[in-house]
């Protein structure tokens, strides 16, 4: 799995959310929204109609899946191995 984490970079919950999804064996990519627009921009095309403006916002495998405590739950209900 991969997961794109748009985040800053004094966001500590970005920090945790990379730390949660890498002890989970999913490949993190971390997009810092404060740099441009454009990153900013790509993180509202992801969030769509629920109009998240708060980091971090992850999309795993091309599937919104919100923020920390979102991630949370899904890496929960993943299989265990």
């Amino acid at each position: 799995m991969k997961a794109t984490v748009f985040s800053t970079t004094k966001c500590v919950w970005c920090d945790r959310v990379t730390v949660m999804l890498k002890d989970a064996k999913i490949e993190v990519n971390k997009i810092d929204v404060s740099e441009s627009q454009d990153n900013f921009k790509q993180m509202k095309a992801h969030v769509g109609k629920t109009k998240m403006n708060t980091v971090p916002q992850v999309v795993i495998d091309d599937q919104f899946i919100g923020g920390y405590t979102e991630v949370e739950r899904f890496i929960n209900h993943l299989p265990k191995e």
